[in-house]
């Protein structure tokens, strides 16, 4: 990776453990990094996470805040799917949590398909503070297109009972933040509609997990990008949310952008220019760089660190965990010279992965990051009040007007 013309800040801290807790899963979701774009790790994953791997964690966790003087940390429960785990899992993990990281603020949450729900495990996680979101990819064909079981069946219904029961629930403390991952080949309008009618007040776009070696559904070649086809997709899905008033629910995939726009950096992974905090823990122990990487390449994030061995210092000095640590700080000659760079920071580290030049790339979502800020800036502009907008100092841009020349990928 070639360094920007800028110093390049040295790692700091991590702030948040996103936990393999189980690393298995009732979906076979046909985009997942963890068992479909060619990584076979986790066939020689431990099935969950053991005490003695929580304890190891817990100590390192420790250690860490006492370093850096952290005053609060957060812990992801992450799969596979974490609710195949059992529940004294979770009961034995936040209590000794909370015993042993005495003067931090911890909080919990946990990333689940949704389709195991139930009241209890809603008594559970509302009882222990846990956070809850769920992956849902909009209406039922565009959901089902992707997100299947073992046995081909759409997993759809499953989700949308887990949801209710979620909404309607008097245990949990807040209702669940919803996930979804872009589908081209659905209307995002249909999309928006339907998970916004869905009642919850937070909700978040992924672009599918790929790279210039892996190309996503709706670009075959990286000279596609002209089309930009994710990026028509979510500005036809942003006029339609900016148009509905009162706000029906909060997408932070808009709201950073637009953060952004106006130089408020709440950027996380995809924009912005702040580190990456994070630290993956797969269920054997494993210290790893962000999950996605997997697709780069089966082992990939396999660097030789673990909680037994290696305390997260040591971790986030590791080349791979550094270089997604400070990722939005290392970026390729064509994204320096962006004009929206301060913006899009690059975007997410794995899709800019080439096997030919590594993460020396733009990203390869790097065309519709630019069109769907551009015309989320000049969106912004029209609507703020003169004076406001002259305060800015932001002008209008032209896509065609951000490269003085198109980026070459070899």
């Amino acid at each position: 990776m070639k360094p920007t013309d800028a110093p390049v800040p040295a790692p700091t801290f991590c702030q948040t453990a996103i936990l393999k807790v189980a690393s298995l899963c009732n979906l076979n979701c046909s985009y997942c990094y963890m068992y479909n774009l060619g990584d076979t790790t986790y066939r020689r994953q431990p099935k969950f996470m053991a005490d003695d791997t929580v304890a190891w964690l817990l100590q390192r966790v420790q250690t860490h805040c006492q370093q850096h003087g952290l005053r609060q940390f957060r812990f992801i429960f992450h799969g596979g799917e974490p609710l195949l785990a059992p529940p004294q899992f979770y009961e034995r993990f936040v209590a000794q949590a909370r015993l042993q990281l005495t003067g931090v603020r911890v909080y919990f949450s946990v990333q689940s398909n949704g389709t195991l729900l139930t009241d209890a495990w809603c008594e559970l996680l509302g009882r222990l503070r846990i956070d809850l979101s769920i992956s849902v990819d909009g209406t039922p064909d565009a959901h089902d297109q992707f997100r299947r079981d073992h046995q081909g069946r759409g997993s759809y219904e499953a989700v949308r009972r887990g949801i209710e029961l979620a909404r309607r629930s008097a245990h949990l403390l807040a209702p669940p933040a919803l996930m979804s991952v872009i589908n081209v080949q659905a209307d995002p309008v249909a999309v928006y509609e339907h998970l916004a009618d869905l009642g919850m007040p937070y909700l978040d776009f992924a672009l599918p997990d790929a790279h210039h070696g892996l190309l996503p559904t709706g670009l075959h070649h990286w000279r596609d990008m002209d089309r930009a086809p994710f990026a028509d997709w979510l500005i036809r899905l942003f006029d339609r949310w900016m148009d509905d008033r009162p706000v029906r629910v909060s997408i932070r995939l808009f709201d950073q952008i637009m953060g952004l726009v106006l130089g408020i950096d709440n950027g996380f992974e995809y924009f912005g220019g702040r580190h990456n905090e994070f630290l993956i823990i797969e269920t054997d122990g494993s210290i790893e760089p962000v999950g996605t990487l997997k697709a780069c390449g089966d082992g990939f994030t396999k660097v030789g660190a673990n909680v037994r061995t290696h305390d997260f210092d040591e971790a986030l000095a590791v080349p791979l965990i550094q270089l997604y640590h400070l990722s939005h700080h290392q970026l390729a000659a064509a994204c320096r010279a962006c004009r929206v760079v301060e913006v899009c920071g690059g975007g997410f580290l794995p899709h800019r992965y080439s096997p030919e030049r590594g993460f020396d790339n733009p990203s390869v979502y790097c065309h519709d990051l630019q069109r769907l800020i551009v015309h989320i800036q000049n969106r912004l502009l029209d609507a703020l009040p003169a004076p406001a907008r002259r305060a800015t100092g932001l002008r209008r841009l032209r896509f065609e007007s951000l490269y003085p020349q198109r980026p070459v990928l070899h």
